[in-house]
């Protein structure tokens, strides 16, 4: 079995290793903006419940970077004893309990605020590669974190108050899926010492989709038979491009920069979904929203430059 090493770096500078680790969760951000339109779209032509359609995502996810495997690098798909439970955890966890948090978390906040919860995953990857690598908390990191927030809650319009339906369950609910994300991140990066980041994602969606089926398996199988073909067509788009091409990207990133500057930097996925949301269907942007982007870039600038 082949290993690949993924060193714990630092945000202190780009560097060769460092700009190509930006770049690829740059290129996982831009895949991940197209998920909000095509989800839509499948919701509402099919109107299928937000847990069977998680779950079909990522089993489809899962097949087709099996099979991929499978036929192209079939030593990628062999595991060690030793370095199952990160990746265990990574698929259960990060991907899995993630998903189903996120859809409670939609249901019980809206869609707004679950994605600001959502964005205090960056928060906790700091705090957690503190308590597991002593990563330092620098200006830059901090100057990020605040920037990219701020600009989430602007894009997101949750400085309008008739949006929030705050409780208490929502707002745990909401927290467990900054949690579970900065999860993916951590394990991640720790699985990435062992294998390949294919090797770690396809792994990690098919334990997600095991996660995902527990709860109504037979009601989440049946479901596409009840549909029209076309279907089909919608499902395999969102696994590829948004779930096996970002995921990918994201991942494979995480190999070049610490987990918290790649969930800091992935956060353009915000601002990326905004503008597709306004040229597909048609959304306006307010003002403040073009503020709101404006921030979460000029924090990844501030990230990822020397000066």
């Amino acid at each position: 079995m082949r290993t690949n090493t993924a060193s714990v770096t630092t945000d202190a500078g780009p560097g060769r290793r460092e700009t190509k680790g930006y770049l690829l969760v740059l290129g996982g951000a831009s895949c991940w903006a197209t998920s909000g339109v095509l989800l839509k779209e499948i919701m509402l032509i099919y109107d299928p419940t937000p847990l069977t359609l998680a779950f079909w995502r990522d089993f489809l996810t899962f097949i087709v970077l099996f099979l991929a495997l499978f036929l192209f690098r079939r030593d990628l798909l062999r595991l060690e004893r030793q370095a199952l439970l990160p990746l265990i955890g990574l698929g259960v966890i990060g991907v899995g309990l993630f998903h189903l948090l996120w859809v409670y978390a939609v249901a019980l906040l809206g869609v707004a605020p679950a994605h600001i919860f959502n964005y205090t995953a960056p928060a906790f990857v700091i705090v957690f590669s503190w308590l597991l690598w002593r990563e330092p908390i620098t200006w830059r990191k901090m100057t990020a974190l605040v920037l990219t927030f701020a600009g989430c809650v602007l894009v997101a319009r949750v400085h309008d108050l008739s949006q929030l339906r705050l409780n208490w369950i929502g707002v745990l609910v909401g927290l467990g899926t900054g949690i579970t994300w900065a999860i993916y991140a951590i394990l991640g990066k720790v699985s990435l010492h062992r294998y390949s980041s294919w090797t770690v994602v396809t792994y990690a969606f098919g334990l997600s989709s095991l996660t995902l089926l527990l709860p109504r398996p037979l009601c989440t199988l049946t479901f596409p038979l009840s549909q029209p073909w076309h279907l089909w067509l919608w499902l395999w788009l969102l696994a590829l491009l948004p779930t096996v091409a970002g995921f990918s990207f994201y991942t494979w990133g995480l190999r070049y920069l610490s987990a918290s500057a790649a969930a800091i930097t992935a956060t353009v996925e915000t601002v990326l979904a905004a503008i597709l949301a306004a040229l597909v269907l048609g959304d306006v942007l307010a003002p403040l929203q073009i503020l709101g982007g404006a921030l979460i870039i000029v924090g990844v600038v501030i990230l990822s430059t020397r000066k």
